[in-house]
Parts: structure tokens; sequence; C-alpha cells
């Protein structure tokens, strides 16, 4: 089941895109440096993230690296100067710490160097008010994800019982908005009654305490949402230690949470498959660094998920098994650059409509979404640019 929004339209639309430019190397580099921030290595999101960037990387001849910045948004700018120093270029990864996006990018930019973010931004901040300091902001359409996951974990249920809802860490994008989604479903369930709601800050520690905690004090649980799957993991431990089986659903797609799911005791994921969506930023850094720029609605991008039960598990894990661990994704077919005309994101990816997807935050006194990004939703480039990246996804995913 894809959860994605497929606003497609003929190829007549997407051949009326101009085709996005193609400059002068912004950032000379005899080798292209690209290191990944992010917040914890020991995350096993973390470490499926790092062998698809590993893997694009080798295919790209970049010179790869990636650092961890434990939650610390003065260790990551401090990391950010660091590499810059060192004759980095590139960067992407989180920020769980939204408003230091707009530092992240302001030092990349003033050193001729661009950030790709993935999951964590800034609301009401463009990536075109911050220049080619932010290359793009990837993300997954989490409201819409996180509705349908919470469906799925409520039919289980039922139709009633007692939640329990671990969120992550507070503030980030990603939180706030699969929150929101799995609100929507609560509306709709009236006889599902939120008896816990607390962070887990993303790893399987502090989830397993938040869910130790839950069963002491709520002798009755009929199922357990987890802002993620490495907070699922911690939440699975608690539960089978106590010896209580209750349906656990979570976000990202982990190797462990599929092998769970295969086995019956995960009930469902979205996986995002953190291998693609590194490997994708990695090649999109290194386009920006070879002169590719972005299109005004290209600044801001979905990517997909797909929901991963039991029924689909299995094909999901053999692909990205790949060959003797070499995953299945042309890295460099995914280059701009490399590849102008014939390029293939291997992924549904559409541009986020900014407006809609800020509507709930409060918009600073005086700002204006910029002008060049107004007129090309205007001129209808939300659709045309959808249809083009629907036109140049060739390598379809098996799942």
């Amino acid at each position: 089941m894809k959860l994605n929004r497929r606003r497609f339209m003929g190829t007549a639309a997407a051949a009326s895109v101009m085709n996005t430019a193609l400059a002068r190397p912004l950032f000379a580099q005899e080798t292209v440096k690209i290191t990944s921030v992010v917040t914890r290595l020991a995350n096993d999101y973390f470490t499926d993230w790092n062998v698809g960037a590993t893997q694009a990387a080798e295919a790209l001849g970049v010179d790869y690296s990636i650092l961890e910045y434990e939650g610390s948004a003065a260790k990551h700018i401090e990391i950010i100067e660091s590499q810059i120093e060192n004759g980095v270029k590139g960067f992407f990864g989180d920020s769980n710490d939204t408003a230091n996006v707009r530092n992240i990018t302001n030092l990349a930019g003033s050193r001729d160097a661009t950030n790709i973010a993935v999951w964590d931004t800034l609301p009401w901040m463009h990536p075109i008010d911050q220049g080619m300091g932010y290359g793009t902001y990837f993300t997954a359409d989490d409201v819409v994800n996180a509705y349908s996951l919470a469906k799925v974990l409520f039919e289980e249920m039922g139709g009633a019982g007692n939640l329990v809802h671990i969120t992550g860490f507070p503030g980030a994008s990603p939180d706030i908005a699969r929150t929101r989604g799995l609100d929507k479903a609560l509306e709709e369930y009236p006889d599902i009654k939120l008896i816990v709601r607390q962070p887990g800050n993303w790893n399987p520690i502090d989830g397993r305490q938040v869910m130790e905690d839950a069963i002491v004090a709520h002798g009755e649980i009929g199922g357990v949402y987890a802002q993620n799957d490495s907070i699922g993991l911690g939440v699975v431990q608690a539960l089978e230690e106590a010896g209580i089986t209750v349906p656990v659903v979570g976000h990202d797609g982990n190797a462990a949470n599929l092998d769970m799911i295969a086995e019956g005791r995960y009930l469902a994921t979205i996986s995002y498959m953190p291998q693609y969506q590194a490997g994708y930023a990695l090649v999109r850094a290194y386009d920006v660094i070879q002169g590719f720029q972005p299109s005004a609605v290209e600044r801001m991008m979905y990517t997909g998920g797909t929901l991963v039960n039991k029924d689909n598990v299995g094909a999901l894990k053999t692909f990205l098994a790949g060959d003797n661990g070499k995953l299945p994704f042309d890295w460099r077919k995914m280059s701009r650059t490399l590849h102008p005309d014939d390029w293939d994101p291997q992924n549904v990816v559409w541009p986020i409509d900014a407006a809609d997807m800020w509507a709930p935050y409060d918009k600073p006194e005086g700002y204006a979404l910029p002008e060049a990004y107004l007129t090309a939703v205007s001129a209808g480039e939300l659709e045309s640019v959808t249809a083009l990246y629907a036109d140049h996804y060739k390598m379809k995913l098996p799942f």
C-alpha cells in the first residue's frame, strides 16, 4: 500500500516545465567532499541511512563521512565549521532543533557550501530565503502517513481500547507532523482513549522507559503508537518482558523492526527506506555542488513512504538485501548533472506546497513566501513538476 499523493498530469504538462538550470559548478573541487551530520549513529535508522549514503558516495566518487551531533545544536554548528575548514562543500542530515536550520544554512552559504535538510526544517523559512546554502529540503508527507498508520493500529485494536503514544524529540518537524496525523485518526475513533503521550526522544532506551512506566501506571493497554521504529524496539522489549501482547506500530522501516513484523511481534511500520533517503540527499548535495540549481518548487520535496505489514515485509526485505548487500539503486542515474535527460528518482518524489504544510504554524509578522516560489505556484508548477518527476520515475519499487 503506497502512501503518497500522486497528482500526476499528462506528459504535455510536464514538458511545459522549463528544465531546471544547470550552471557552472558553484563550489569547484577536484574531489567532492560531502558529510552527513546526524543525531546519533547508534540509532538503527541512521545505521541503515549510512549504508545508503556510503554506497551512493562510492558510485559517484564522493569523499564521504558521517558524524553525530548528539542532539546538541551548538555541536552541530561546530561540526559544520570544522568540516568546511577541511574542504567539505556538501552536508545533509537532520536537525532536531529546527531553528538551527537557519544557522546551518547561513553558515554553509557564507562558505560556498550547501546543506540538504532531511526531515527537519524551520517553519516559514523557505530554502530560497537562504540562497544555495540551503540546497533542498526533503521529507515525507507524515501527516498522511501517520493518519494511515494509526487507522491500521486502531482497526487491529477493534476500534476501542487504551492507547499509548510515545512521541519523538519535542519540536522536531516529523514529530509534529506524525502527532497531527495520529490526532486526525483519533477524531474518527471515539472509543480509542489516549492514556499516555510522552516523548521517547527517537531512541529505544527512552522509549522502553516510557513504556515500562505506562505498564505500571495503566494496567490495561490496547495498543502502542511509537513515533519511530527505534522507540518501537524499546516498546516491544518492555512489553515482552512484562508478558503483554498488544499491537505496536512505528515509522522508518528499520531492519530490526522489519524482522519483528515478519515474526509477528510488530504490527506495521511506514518504511521511508533510510538507505534511499540518505543516498538521494547525498546525490542532491553532489548535484548542487556541480552547479545544479533546483527550480523554486523543487527546493522543498516529499519522498514516498510505504506501509509495511506482514503481507509485504518479505518483498521489502528482499529488495533492501540487494545483491550481496549492494542496494538495488542506480545512484548515478538519480543525478541531474550526470544524467540531465534520463535521470530517475527511483521513488515517488513530488514538490511540497509550503503554504499548506506550514498552515498550522504561526506565520512571523511581515513574512511572505519568496516571490519566485509564489510565481511558480501560480503558474501551476506544483502540478507540472509532480508530473515531471512521475514521468522520470522508471525503476519502480516492487512492493
